[in-house]
């Protein structure tokens, strides 16, 4: 019954969406020929000539993009985000379909208003479709009963998400727990059936089963699908990853059918990275334009604090333990480590020159990584890059450390807006740089860029 209700709203909504579209397409050649002052007019009836091959084209685009696929759970940027890919895919297909048509010539602005007007009419559509079923649903209409089987820190987390956003429609009945006792705990493992049945004696039929125990109690899990396949209602499997203690970039694939669920991994190719790329070469050309008479003077200056090269290039490791040369402007001699190696950089040390241990306390030294930016071995914020020297000590010590290396280094980063830069903590600072990786968002590196303008440049710990 749930399901059958299901496909009948998604196939109302491609049927609101078809017409969406044929609305956007006569509205968007009123405002080409009509509103605006065309070069050549072209009649409307030539559009309408073309309509049932765009609804066509978009209708297979947007089922084949997966726009219909319910998700009660989805937050409004993303269904944003869906719609969004789908009029582009739709604008990609239409594009290549007017090219082998030959009869007369579609206007590309007329294109370019239709997309925006398609966009933007089937957010509104869906915007209307949210905010009906969040007001219905927190009034008790349309929603589905859930039975939580495990009461540990999955479940109840789970738990918490369907009470904290009652507009997705999920009512907890309760939980089945083996060694929980509260309130809401019905029964045991075993009481399954009896507790579906006693709910659905008193109107309160359970739609959904999610099972939440953790990978001990692994053993428990079949002979619930076994119990729960008696009855209607959906199954449910959420595994307990919070018994493992660090979690990075998980995500779920499969291969040949099989799941796979990825503790930890590298941050996923998406559309907010390609915006984060965008940036970061944008960013970068900007400084190194605006700059240019600073690196200029900076260049000088160190060329004449001491016979050598003006800038330094050594050795880190970035993104998936590749090594790159990093760049600075060279504050010390040219042998300066000739003789002690690799030294980790101390208060009060005295190796540097007068210019140069100007450019370290106030970070002059850095700009030119905006160079390695531009060649994609760096970000504009993320954790600071280390030498491989350095790694190899603490890797063995400092739990998780090689984990920062999931994500592109940066000139800039949490821990260094924090504080934690120089010779200081070096735990403190992976833990802000696996906060930043856990956390990231592109509002978060905005932040991250905004204080190191103020207090991220001149520092204590900068020597």
């Amino acid at each position: 019954m749930l399901k059958e209700r299901s496909r009948l709203l998604q196939r109302l909504l491609f049927a609101a969406d078809l017409v969406v579209i044929a609305v956007a397409w006569v509205a968007a050649w009123v405002i080409r020929f009509e509103v605006m002052t065309p070069p050549e007019w072209l009649p409307l009836t030539r559009y309408l000539t073309f309509l049932p091959s765009v609804l066509v084209i978009w209708g297979a685009v947007f089922l084949f993009s997966g726009l219909y696929r319910t998700h009660r759970a989805q937050r409004l940027p993303l269904v944003v985000f869906s719609v969004a890919r789908a009029v582009f895919l739709g604008l990609l297909a239409s594009v290549a379909a007017v090219f082998f048509y030959r009869e007369f010539s579609f206007s590309r602005l007329h294109m370019l208003i239709f997309g925006v007007l398609t966009s933007t009419l089937l957010v509104l559509l869906r915007l209307v479709i949210y905010v009906v079923l969040h007001r219905a649903r927190q009034r008790g209409i349309n929603l589905r009963r859930v039975l939580v089987v495990g009461a540990g820190r999955a479940g109840q987390r789970l738990a918490n998400a369907f009470r904290q956003y009652p507009w997705m429609g999920f009512e907890v009945v309760g939980f089945l727990d083996d060694h929980a006792d509260a309130p809401d705990v019905l029964g045991t493992l075993d009481d399954l059936i009896p507790v579906m049945e006693d709910l659905a004696a008193h109107n309160r039929t359970v739609d959904l089963v999610y099972i939440c125990l953790p990978s001990w109690a692994g053993g428990k899990i079949e002979p619930l699908i076994d119990a729960a396949a008696t009855r209607l209602a959906h199954v449910c499997l959420v595994p307990d990853l919070f018994q493992f203690e660090m979690i990075l970039n998980s995500r779920v694939s499969d291969i040949d059918g099989l799941p796979v669920i990825h503790l930890i991994d590298e941050t996923p190719f998406d559309f907010r990275r390609i915006v984060k790329r965008g940036a970061d070469i944008a960013f970068a050309l900007v400084v190194l334009v605006l700059l240019a008479p600073l690196f200029l003077v900076i260049a000088a200056a160190v060329k004449l604090s001491s016979p050598g090269p003006i800038f330094y290039r050594q050795e880190r490791m970035g993104l998936n333990g590749r090594k790159f040369r990093m760049l600075k402007f060279r504050s010390m001699p040219v042998h300066a480590e000739a003789e002690t190696g690799a030294v980790w950089a101390k208060p009060g040390e005295n190796r540097a020159t007068p210019v140069g241990a100007f450019l370290r306390r106030t970070s002059l030294d850095e700009l030119p990584q905006f160079l390695n930016v531009l060649w994609g071995d760096m970000s504009v914020v993320g954790p600071r890059p280390e030498r491989p020297v350095f790694i190899e000590e603490f890797k063995e010590r400092v739990p998780h450390y090689m984990l920062r290396h999931k994500v592109k280094a940066g000139i800039t980063g949490w821990a260094q807006v924090n504080g934690w830069r120089g010779d200081t903590s070096i735990e403190k600072r992976i833990e802000c740089d696996l906060f930043y990786i856990q956390h990231w968002s592109l509002w978060l590196d905005v932040k991250i860029v905004f204080l190191t303008l103020f207090k991220g440049f001149v520092h204590e710990n900068a020597y």
